[in-house]
């Protein structure tokens, strides 16, 4: 918090590219998503139906949709009364179509004993327990054959993706450090061929902090031709990352994909999300990474930037001295991110999401002076801890070591961002506006602005000192055991460059290699579904186990934003996408907790165990707490999700 500042057409996306159509574009893409959530549970409720009639069980309602059934209103016996027509049934069971396509529903008798006297003899409960766990498993499968017939047809339609050329090696990163470059391609990870910037991403996020990757290369040598490099690269985590990563960033367009912040300065210059930048002073540029570099090349003052939109250019120049930057001279504390098995962290008790108060003689250090103390420690030296864990301060010394991958003796300790509650003061600048106003590493921040607005984590401070600008906030700090009153004004830091920093370049998307070889399709279909299958399964342990920062779990409002990102790319893009869902659904509907389809199977299986039925009472409390853990989950996801795009 030191400081704060103020897509083009690509083959297979369906923009219609005028603003008068932006409506009509969204409404579509909105439809086709909420067809393919429909098709995702339509196939699952399609699979339990299925298995209960091979078992012969009482399937008493079988619907294509939600709501009441496709109808029209009729005029009988001088009252209007509303008449279904897609409604049908011989012997046993009701079909329907059904007016909301948000997917289907299958009505078994003898499916929640809890609720039916199960008397019936062909009622699910009164099934043998294989066949009960067959049927209800069986919405999973068809679930993972969805995805594998999506996954299958989707190269046949055409797919683009995220080119794997890197856009940016940040500096002080693994992969920098290991001499991976803007502009090399990868073409492999330990061995394993690489499609999309998206795999590397993923085979990184998936694996734990620390582990190393082998990654195959292709660069543009001196004379231009291409050369070839094998680098060996450990993976770390970094504050206020989701995820282990290696510091490797996709190239990108000169594309203004989406403002960081509202007031941006080419946003005041008159540029639109969805504008190209093709020149900078008259330097043509081609990638982001060329825009960065020729702003950085341009002397300072006024800068002329053409910008292409709707098939038309226009030069416009942007003086970089009309954005008001400000410094507030503080920032958050560092956390422990991560831990890594079996290192001296580990041992002596150091916890994801302690504080850390204190390293050595450094009060409240910032995480480069953590690195620095490590390292100036060398190897087998002692490290002194405070960490803050629970509003408690406890002090604990480990070694160091060098550990698998690291180029320097660590304690195994991947540092985050304390972000959270309570907001607390990390490092503080001397002679900035937060010493100032008499701010010190370890206060807590318990209100901000002129209405005395409760912060509950730096996101809501952040929001608060932004809108303020230059004006004075009032803050409430609580030191030790004292509540005091003081004022931060920012100050203004003049600017002479020009920088892109508030909008996002979007990745350079191409078109995946059609397969139109049936065998050469499946052969895909199943190394995605496989693919997709393990990257669940392990997300959701690293979720679970707390590698993983639950901010990285999605709603359907977060499902609903990837989803409207993905529509614009081509039909083959949309069905990878749902796909994906396909795969997550099953993963997490087999999961052995009421009320998914898991949670059956435990029962189930907990009955052949106890060698009876588990009483009414027990399962009807167990449903219940199931049912009201999974809407409690659902709210929170939901909440963080329309928060986040919201801001």
């Amino acid at each position: 918090m030191d400081r704060a500042a103020d897509a083009p057409r690509r083959p297979g996306d369906r923009r219609l590219g005028q603003r008068g159509s932006e409506t009509v574009e969204t409404i579509l893409y909105v439809v086709e998503i909420v067809l393919g959530l429909g098709l995702i549970i339509l196939v699952h409720e399609l699979g339990h139906f299925l298995a209960a009639k091979w078992f012969g069980v009482h399937v008493r309602k079988f619907a294509i949709g939600f709501g009441p059934v496709v109808g029209v209103p009729v005029r009988a016996g001088g009252r209007w009364q509303y008449r279904g027509l897609l409604t049908w049934g011989k012997g046993e069971t009701e079909y329907s179509v059904r007016w909301l396509p948000l997917g289907g529903f299958v009505d078994l008798a003898g499916e929640h004993p809890e609720v039916e006297d199960g008397k019936d003899p062909r009622g699910l409960c009164n099934k043998p327990a294989w066949q009960r766990i067959v049927v209800f498993s069986a919405g999973v499968v068809m679930n993972a054959v969805l995805a594998l017939a999506l996954f299958t047809v989707a190269p046949a339609v055409g797919i683009v993706a995220p080119v794997p050329v890197v856009g940016d090696a940040i500096e002080g990163m693994p992969a920098a450090k290991a001499g991976i470059m803007p502009g090399d391609r990868i073409l492999a990870v330990n061995g394993d061929p690489v499609e999309t910037f998206e795999d590397l991403i993923w085979t990184v996020a998936l694996a734990d902090a620390g582990t190393s990757f082998a990654i195959d290369l292709e660069r543009t040598g001196k004379e231009g031709a291409p050369e070839f490099a094998g680098i060996t690269v450990a993976s770390t985590r970094v504050p206020g990352s989701l995820f282990p990563m290696i510091g490797l960033e996709p190239e990108r367009e000169p594309v203004i994909a989406k403002w960081l912040r509202p007031g941006a300065l080419l946003e005041q210059a008159g540029f639109e999300e969805g504008d190209r930048i093709v020149a900078v002073d008259g330097r043509p540029v081609e990638t982001w990474r060329a825009l960065v570099k020729a702003l950085a090349d341009a002397p300072p003052g006024p800068v002329a930037l053409r910008r292409l939109r709707g098939g038309t250019t226009k030069e416009v120049r942007v003086n970089p001295a009309d954005l008001k930057m400000y410094e507030y001279g503080m920032a958050w504390p560092v956390e422990v991110g991560g831990v890594d098995a079996g290192s001296p962290a580990a041992e002596v008790g150091v916890r994801p999401h302690d504080r850390i108060a204190a390293i050595q003689d450094k009060k409240w250090p910032s995480a480069d002076q953590v690195v620095e103390t490590v390292k100036a420690a060398g190897a087998d030296a002692e490290i002194r801890l405070t960490l803050l864990r629970g509003g408690e301060f406890l002090d604990v010394s480990c070694r160091t070591a060098m550990l698998p991958g690291a180029d320097h003796p660590r304690t195994g300790i991947s540092m985050g961002a304390a972000l959270g509650s309570p907001v607390q003061v990390g490092t503080v600048t001397a002679g900035g506006p937060a010493q100032e106003a008499g701010l010190r590493p370890g206060d807590l921040i318990v209100s901000a602005g002129d209405r005395g607005r409760r912060v509950e984590d730096w996101g809501d401070l952040l929001e608060t000192v932004l809108a303020a600008g230059e004006r004075p906030v009032p803050l409430q700090v609580q030191r030790g055991g004292s509540v005091l009153a003081t004022t931060l004004r920012a100050k203004t830091v003049p600017q002479e460059r020009l920088s892109v920093a508030d909008a996002v370049g979007m990745p350079m998307y191409k078109p995946l290699p059609r397969i139109y070889s049936p065998l050469k399709a499946a052969g895909r279909g199943l190394k995605q579904t496989g693919l997709w299958l393990t990257r669940v399964y392990v997300n959701l342990k690293q979720l679970m186990t707390g590698q993983v920062s639950t901010r990285a779990a999605a709603g359907p409002v977060g499902i609903v934003r990837a989803a409207l990102a993905v529509a614009s790319h081509g039909p083959g893009t949309m069905m990878e996408f749902i796909g994906m869902l396909a795969v997550c659904i099953a993963v997490l509907n087999f999961l052995p907790v009421p009320p998914f389809d898991g949670g059956h199977v435990l029962f189930v299986i907990l009955e052949r165990i106890k060698g009876g039925p588990i009483s009414l009472k027990v399962r009807t409390w167990v449903w219940s707490a199931g049912w009201a853990a999974v809407l409690a989950i659902f709210l929170i996801v939901t909440y963080r999700d329309i928060l986040g795009w919201i801001s």
